[in-house]
């Protein structure tokens, strides 16, 4: 078929074609009109001069037109060009699923994706509307990144009186990878043809694998008429037995074993979502930033984008002219008054110098000078001992730094276990790992053995904090919230919080917990007993949460990039670059200065304090699931989807290293608080310990 580029037809401006399958091609289009995008698909003409088969599509589209569905992608009109049936849709700029395919996801994740779209389908079936080609491919994304299901067999036309099953004209229904047994035997289909082709989606989503394989479309069939249903826990060790049972039930062979309706399958991916009203589940679909230059080959490829900033210039010269200012003022006023003049320096025991309390009213003059010298140089020492100095650092000979990042090596590993979350208490005394059905806790100084362990039967931890302290760990299962003891690993209390909450974080004070939760929102509660003081609207996600060293501002990451809010006072703060991207991981620098934002194959690094974009760091990596900033603030760890994990300089986001013991997704990296050790744990149920 020709190019119809430029064309138009009837009110359609073709614009460019998006896509070619065996039947139809696809184009973009303005409806001139109403001026819009639309998405066009036009039969080819070899399938377009059989009489029956225009009638038929002229029937169908007509169904089609009636669907009306918050999760199916609308059918605005239907024609014929030159001969060839054609029908008009929504257009979809995010493309389709397919985009996120060939990489394990969290079933979680997994399942609130596909939730809405399962309750579409359930809708299609109340209306006597069978899919028959459920698959990636045939659900899109739209711009804000939400789901919906495409092509109800509409383009499959052929499968009429001259085509059955994989013989006649060739063609089939549906697409061998996802096809139910029922069709590859050509039998009548029901709603429960296509509860089998979305369980091969789910399966395919968490393991990143599709069920069956084969050379060619004939033994694919065969397997799955005859295969058993593979084991996914297998592929993802940590996979709970209740999702290997959705397969089970999704994927059986035999029609009366399968979920008889797609609504209880619907219910289950839902409850597997946080038990949430999924209708707008979203999967991020990062659009072409044309600022942002992606590598095409090697996981090595990494690049930093800094983005030019015309406020940023004006600053650079006003900054010294305005200090020049404050500086004379200072000492103008410092005389006036007697005061001493803090000495500058680059630690951060400046914030305590910088933030005199007034004296009282009525204080005497005389005793001022000699004892507010004193006490402040007692201050400014106080807080050197406390924090290191960046100007003098005093570094211990083990501690991980720029210097000596190359010389990084395992230093241990535990084995067999299950890998959630991992933390380290903030006295350093152990490394915690969350996994399936247990705590563990970890001596990082004997680091090849468990040293006991708290038992959570036939429980999966969401997340899990540890408090400031280190006396207690506040561990999320589902929808509950059970505390513990640290020394003597006892249930201290347990509280319910809101469903679907998929990432916690507590802040410095122990004042508050951040809870990331799916369903556009992040909340703030007491740490001891789920007192909700602040919910702070989001979109849709939760799938990460921080905390500023300080606790006074709160971040949240979603399918829209990350929003950032006074923890006090639930004011917005300002969080430029990143709005295209699902945020995985946060994570703030120990100095306060930064703010890192891990998304596929993307690393952001704020300003936290302006909120400022800094640096895009770009690489070939996928998700980046963990991050976290080295003791003096200047290098950035992250644990990537592909198995490694890569440490970054901060200052000019340059790859320093790269370690690569690990051989599946990274869920956790973490620097232990004295800043020598670097804990990385994995989906193979791998912890190592990393050091000098």
């Amino acid at each position: 078929m020709e190019d119809l580029s430029g064309k138009t037809i009837d009110r359609y401006k073709i614009v460019s074609e998006i896509g070619h399958g065996g039947m139809a091609v696809v184009y973009r289009a303005v409806d001139t009109v109403l001026d819009r995008n639309v998405a066009i698909k036009i039969i080819l003409p070899e399938f377009a001069d059989k009489e029956k088969l225009l009638k038929r599509f002229n029937r169908e589209a007509k169904t089609l037109a009636k669907l009306s569905h918050s999760n199916i992608v609308k059918v605005l009109d239907y024609g014929e060009y030159t001969g060839s049936p054609y029908i008009v849709m929504e257009f979809m700029p995010g493309g389709t699923l397919s985009s996120r395919m060939g990489k394990a996801l969290n079933y979680v994740e997994a399942a609130a994706i596909l939730a809405p779209v399962a309750r579409a389908l359930h809708y299609a079936h109340q209306q006597k509307v069978v899919h028959r080609d459920v698959k990636p491919a045939n659900i899109l994304i739209n711009e804000s990144g939400q789901a919906l299901l495409s092509d109800f067999g509409i383009l499959k036309l052929v499968d009429t009186e001259e085509s059955h099953g994989l013989t006649g004209t060739g063609k089939i229904v549906g697409t061998p990878s996802y096809m139910s047994p029922e069709q590859i035997r050509s039998k009548e289909v029901d709603g429960r043809s296509d509860i089998y082709s979305l369980g091969v989606v789910y399966f395919e989503m968490i393991t990143g694998k599709k069920p069956y394989v084969a050379n060619t479309p004939i033994e694919l069939s065969l397997k799955h008429l005859n295969d058993p249903i593979p084991k996914a826990r297998q592929i993802v060790r940590d996979l709970p037995p209740e999702i290997e049972h959705i397969f089970l039930k999704a994927m059986a062979k035999k029609l009366e074993e399968r979920y008889q309706s797609m609504a209880a399958f619907a219910d289950d991916l839902e409850k597997i979502a946080g038990k949430l009203s999924l209708a707008s589940a979203r999967v991020a679909t990062p659009v072409t930033n044309p600022g942002l230059s992606r590598p095409t080959t090697g996981e090595q490829q990494a690049f930093v984008e800094k983005k030019p900033n015309n406020m940023r210039r004006w600053a650079l010269i006003a900054i010294p002219v305005i200090l020049v200012i404050a500086f004379g003022a200072i000492f103008f006023f410092s005389r006036g008054t007697g005061q001493a003049v803090p000495e500058l320096t680059d630690t951060p025991a400046v914030v305590a110098i910088s933030q005199p309390t007034e004296p009282p009213t009525g204080a005497p003059e005389a005793t001022s000078t000699s004892e507010s010298t004193q006490e402040s140089q007692a201050t400014a020492t106080e807080a050197q001992t406390q924090e290191a100095n960046t100007a003098t650092p005093q570094v211990s000979q083990n501690e991980i730094t720029l210097a000596n990042i190359s010389k990084l090596s395992e230093n241990d590993r535990v084995e067999k276990t299950s890998v959630i979350s991992i933390d380290w208490t903030n006295d350093g005394k152990w490394i915690i790992d969350a996994g399936s059905n247990a705590i563990n806790f970890i001596d990082p100084t004997k680091a090849n053995l468990i040293d006991h362990k708290i038992s959570l039967p036939n429980q999966i931890p969401t997340a899990f904090a540890i408090s400031p302290n280190s006396d207690k760990i506040y561990v999320l299962i589902k929808t509950t919230m059970q505390i513990y003891d640290i020394a003597s690993q006892k249930l201290l209390n347990s509280y319910t919080v809101s469903g679907g909450v998929h990432s916690i974080a507590i802040s410095s004070d122990s004042k508050f917990i951040a809870l990331g939760i799916l369903d556009n929102k992040v909340q703030l509660i007491t740490p001891d007993d789920g007192k909700v003081l602040r919910t702070l609207r989001s979109s849709y996600g939760g799938w990460s949460v921080a905390f500023s060293t300080d606790g006074k501002k709160v971040v949240g990451g979603n399918t829209q990039g990350a929003l950032m809010w006074e923890s006090e006072t639930g004011t917005w703060l300002n969080l430029s670059g990143g709005q295209d991207y699902l945020m995985k991981s946060l994570a703030f620098s120990r100095n306060g200065k930064y703010l890192a934002g891990g998304s596929k194959d993307t690393i952001f690094i704020w300003d936290a304090e302006t909120g400022d974009l800094l640096n895009t760091l770009l690489g070939k990596f996928g998700n980046v699931n963990s991050l976290d900033f080295s003791k003096d603030s200047q290098l950035l760890v992250a644990g990537n989807e592909d198995s490694t994990v890569m440490i970054w300089n901060v200052s000019d986001g340059s790859l320093v290293n790269t370690l690569h013991k690990h051989v599946s997704p990274i869920y956790s990296v973490k620097f232990s608080p004295n800043g020598e050790k670097l804990v990385t744990g994995a989906n193979e149920g791998v912890i190592i310990v990393w050091g000098q």
